[in-house]
C-alpha cells in the first residue's frame, strides 16, 4: 500500500482536478500586480453568522474530528476531550509521517487562536499557511477549502473566535524534512473572492461534498484516485476500512434511495459509542458523529449531487458504509 500521506497527496489533486471549477486566468505580465482577494475585514458576528459558523464548524467541516482528542478504542472514535483544543495522530496504525497534529483552536490566547488576527486565520483555512509562514500539513484540507465562499469563511472564523477557550497547550507536529518537502509548494494565497454556490440542490449538493472532503476520502484505487468511486482501505488503529463507492453504480449508491441515504447518516445522532476491536468495521475514518448533525435538507443535496456523478465501479469490492 502507498504511504497515507502520498494517498492523501494524490486524492487531494485529483479531488482538485475532478472536483473544482476551471482554474482561473493566467496571472498578468509581471509589470502589473496580480489581482488578489480583498484584505480580510474585521469579522463582525451577529446572530445568524454565527449560527453558520457553528454548523460548518461541527458538522460540514466536521472541525472536531481532528482537532479534538478522540477516544479510537471505541467506536466511531467519540471526543473524550474539549471541543477543539487539539489532537494528535501519533499512533503508526494511521500510517502518518512522524507526528501530525492538529491544533487547539479554540479562542484561548495562550494555546489557541486568541491572538490571531482574521487574516492569519483566513491564510490557514483556505491558503494553507500556518502562523510561522510553514505550509500546513495537508490533512487540513486547504486545497478543498480554497473553494469555502468568503461568506462561509468569515462565518468559520466569527464562531472560532467566540469558541469556548481552553487552556490546553497541544503538541506540534514534527514531520521529517524530506515529507515536508512533498507538499510545501502547495499552500498558495487566494487571489480572487470565491462567492457562495447557487441555490439549486445540486449546485449546493457539490459544494458540500467538497467542504466535506468526500471525493478525497472515497477516492478509487486507481492511479488518478478517482474521486468518489472508493474501494480504497483507509488504515486505523483497528485495522484498515474500506471506503464506500459513493457514485450511482449498483455497487455505489444506485439502490440507495434518497431517504435510506439520509437515515444512514441520522442514524448516529444517538448511537452510544461500543468498545472499538480489531477486524471488524468501527466507523473510525468516516466522521459519523460530526456529519449526523448535518441538515435534512443539505444530506438531500447531497444526495442529488452524487447522483450526476459518473458511475464507476471500485477496483475493489467496496464494504457497506465507511
Amino acid at each position: 500500500m502507498r504511504s497515507h500521506l502520498l494517498f492523501l497527496l494524490l486524492a487531494l489533486s485529483a479531488c482538485q482536478r475532478n472536483e473544482s471549477p476551471p482554474p482561473p486566468a493566467k496571472a498578468p505580465a509581471a509589470s502589473t500586480p496580480a489581482p488578489r482577494a480583498p484584505a480580510v475585514p474585521s469579522v463582525t458576528a451577529d446572530a445568524a453568522k454565527l449560527e453558520r459558523g457553528r454548523y460548518l464548524v461541527e458538522n460540514v467541516l466536521a472541525c472536531g474530528s481532528c482537532h479534538t482528542p478522540r477516544d479510537w478504542s471505541r467506536y466511531g472514535g467519540p471526543a473524550s476531550g474539549p471541543a477543539l483544543s487539539g489532537a494528535c495522530w501519533d499512533d503508526p496504525a494511521w500510517e502518518l509521517p512522524g507526528r501530525v497534529c492538529a491544533p487547539n483552536i479554540t479562542s484561548d490566547p495562550e494555546h489557541g487562536i486568541g491572538r490571531w488576527t482574521d487574516e492569519e486565520l483566513m491564510r490557514a483555512l483556505r491558503d494553507g499557511t500556518g502562523r510561522d509562514g510553514k505550509t500546513l500539513f495537508p490533512l487540513m484540507p486547504f486545497l478543498l477549502y480554497r473553494e469555502l465562499s468568503d461568506a462561509d469563511a468569515h462565518a468559520v472564523i466569527a464562531w472560532l473566535r467566540q469558541a469556548p477557550a481552553t487552556p490546553r497547550a497541544s503538541a506540534r507536529s514534527v514531520i521529517p524534512d524530506e515529507v515536508y518537502a512533498q507538499y510545501k509548494d502547495m499552500a498558495a494565497p487566494m487571489k480572487t473572492a470565491v462567492p457562495e454556490p447557487a441555490a439549486d440542490d445540486v449546485s449546493r449538493g457539490r459544494y458540500l461534498a467538497t467542504m466535506a472532503q468526500c471525493a478525497a476520502c472515497h477516492a478509487g484505487m486507481d492511479e488518478a484516485g478517482t474521486p468518489f468511486v472508493g474501494g480504497r482501505p483507509l488504515p486505523t488503529p483497528h485495522g484498515p476500512e474500506i471506503v464506500s463507492n459513493l457514485t450511482p453504480h449498483a455497487r455505489g449508491l444506485g439502490a440507495v434511495d434518497e431517504a435510506a441515504f439520509v437515515a444512514r447518516f441520522t442514524a448516529f445522532k444517538d448511537l452510544a459509542p461500543a468498545p472499538a476491536r480489531a477486524g471488524q468495521v468501527n466507523k473510525l475514518t468516516m466522521p459519523w458523529g460530526f456529519f449526523a448533525g448535518l441538515a435534512e435538507a443539505d444530506l438531500k443535496a447531497l444526495y442529488r449531487y452524487l447522483r450526476t456523478v459518473p458511475a464507476g465501479a471500485p477496483a475493489a469490492p467496496s464494504a457497506s458504509g465507511k
